[in-house]
């Protein structure tokens, strides 16, 4: 049997960690297959994993190349829950091409060890043919492990390459030594390959892990690629269950030269909620390129828990936009979800989503009954976008087509929030 050398293998607790290099048959592997469970178990834990086959950065970066293979548990209580995804083949222009690419995740409890596992792999990875010929490797895999071993919380990552192989154009192809932590691997006018990055970091009330099998920057592209990416969390305090959310005072769409503004500035409900804390974000203007500008925009979030109640909310606020240099001026724009689950009873509305003024060329204006106002040769205003979602609720509080013709979407007053039974 060939063998295969694993790289970085860790072993850690919160206070401990230690690093192991060792060479092992290619059976081997430190995660334990997830075994088919007839029900799920809860535990006292917030769980997290995800895996994806490769992350690009720098150099060309097509559209869609990212995020081969990918797939997540956003946040579980329950021990049990398995996920997977599979990629037969894929070609990344800059790169080359990735074969076997496979996630699997999964969570599990035994006896009292309560584990989050996510392990990916490659098959094979062809970087793009040159006229020195052609870099092959085979066998990537990464496996990241949060867990809690019934007294205190540990971490685990495991990284393996089988074999890296150059074809030249001409001759017999070389085997060559795979990388050592700190000693990349160059193959001349081809490639740079060192050993990933791995990261292992105590957080509130628990721990998380994350490691690439690989990273490759390819020199004739000048492109970098993360493979084989895996990540888990563990945490503890989630009594009765999860929480989902964002808020943010703006996100715009379709802009002149088909520029966007993502969703700014940007909170994310964590998974067990803020422990009755109000978290805030802040920043004082944002300019939609010479169309508009946002004043005074926040995002504020709050999530708590106890057993069989819980209660969240997300709030996204803009204190004034003005559009076309004082053509159209908005002033109190705010949008709050508002959600609460005791027992197997959800509630939830969007009591505290309101719209100051509106003003428009000197007139002020208000909203008719349909709740649709048009400024003619200006734009079009939605107030109070409301949709009742999965265990939740999602509102933006004034939605502005622009009507000059771009179509320029701007969403003002942002939030969503969900909570689901553990």
């Amino acid at each position: 049997m060939r063998p295969t050398l694993r790289l970085g293998t860790i072993a850690a607790s919160v206070g401990l960690l230690a690093t192991v290099l060792t060479a092992a048959p290619a059976t081997t592997s430190a995660a334990p297959a997830p075994l088919a469970q007839k029900a799920t178990v809860k535990t006292g834990f917030a769980l997290f994993s995800t895996g994806v086959g490769s992350v690009l950065t720098g150099g060309q970066l097509p559209a869609g190349s990212n995020g081969t293979a990918f797939t997540m548990i956003g946040c579980t209580v329950r021990a049990g829950i398995a996920k997977s995804n599979f990629v037969e083949e894929t070609t990344i222009p800059g790169i080359g091409t990735l074969s076997g690419l496979r996630t699997r995740l999964w969570t599990e409890k035994k006896g009292d060890v309560v584990s989050s596992y996510a392990t990916h792999s490659v098959a094979e990875i062809v970087i793009a043919e040159s006229s020195m010929g052609t870099l092959t490797i085979e066998g990537v895999r990464s496996m990241s492990r949060a867990y809690h071993d019934g007294t205190q919380f540990k971490m685990q990552t495991e990284t393996q390459v089988a074999k890296i192989v150059m074809k030249p154009a001409a001759g017999p192809e070389q085997v060559l030594e795979i990388p050592k932590p700190g000693q990349p691997l160059v193959v001349p006018g081809m490639a740079r390959i060192a050993v990933g990055n791995e990261v292992t970091q105590k957080i509130t009330d628990g721990v998380r892990v994350a490691v690439d099998a690989l990273d490759i920057k390819v020199i004739p592209s000048d492109t970098r690629t993360r493979i084989a990416h895996t990540a888990t969390r563990i945490q503890k305090g989630a009594p009765f269950g999860t929480f989902r959310g964002f808020s943010a005072g703006v996100q715009a769409r379709a802009l002149e030269d088909n520029a966007k503004v993502g969703r700014t500035p940007l909170s994310l409900m964590p998974c067990k909620g803020t422990k009755g804390q109000v978290k805030n974000k802040a920043i004082a203007q944002v300019n939609l390129g010479d169309q508009a500008v946002v004043r005074g925009l926040d995002s504020e979030q709050m999530g708590r828990q106890r057993p069989g109640f819980a209660t969240a909310y997300e709030l996204g606020h803009v204190a004034k936009v003005n559009i076309g240099d004082g053509q159209l001026v908005i002033d109190g724009i705010t949008g709050k979800a508002n959600v609460t689950r005791t027992g197997t009873t959800l509630t939830r509305n969007a009591e505290g989503t309101t719209i100051g003024s509106i003003r428009a060329n000197g007139q002020t204006y208000a909203f008719p009954a349909t709740g649709v106002l048009q400024i003619p040769g200006i734009a079009k205003l939605e107030e109070a976008v409301v949709h009742h979602i999965k265990n939740g609720i999602s509102v933006i509080a004034l939605r502005i087509t622009l009507l000059d013709g771009t179509g320029a979407v701007i969403d003002l007053g942002i939030a969503e929030t969900q909570i689901r039974k553990g």
